[in-house]
């Protein structure tokens, strides 16, 4: 008997764990497809060089840089918000006026043409050392519109 306990336990001890690790090498795969490892030193250079500010977010149902509707928390008090990327991946927008801020965690995909912010996946339009844009498409009932911010120095 108590041999075969030692080969039961060990054999549970293998499946226990195999399934570990299965588990950790299926987590690691997940999360390294989640960022670019390496984004491009340019763009990572212009994003995080200094604080940025909203300039407007809104709705673009066409897709033809006119607006449709403004994102009315931008419009308002969001407008003096300070948006700063750091280059570790993490963030935080701050009110100008105040010393406390939200973090955030951001992150370049796709080779730098998608950035995560806000917790959402955003396509980068145009990234440069004063400008900023983001959008992302949404299904609103039965429309398709787009969502676009745009951060500026």
């Amino acid at each position: 008997m108590p041999i075969k306990l030692t080969i039961f336990s060990l054999l549970a001890g293998s499946l226990v764990t195999g399934a570990l690790l299965a588990g950790s090498l299926l987590t690691g795969s997940l999360l390294a497809g989640c960022s670019d490892k390496n984004p491009s030193g340019k763009d990572l250079d212009l994003l995080t060089a200094n604080p940025w500010k909203y300039e407007k977010a809104g709705f673009d149902s066409n897709d033809d840089g006119i607006f449709d509707a403004l994102d009315p928390r931008i419009a308002g008090s969001e407008k003096e918000n300070m948006v700063i990327f750091r280059k570790d991946g993490t963030g935080y927008s701050q009110l100008e006026s105040k010393k406390d801020g939200f973090p955030f965690m951001w992150a370049f995909q796709n080779h730098d043409s998608t950035i995560y912010f806000q917790d959402q996946y955003y396509k980068i339009r145009t990234l440069t050392q004063h400008r900023l844009e983001i959008y992302a498409d949404q299904k609103l009932g039965t429309s398709n519109t787009r969502y676009v911010i745009v951060l500026s120095r």
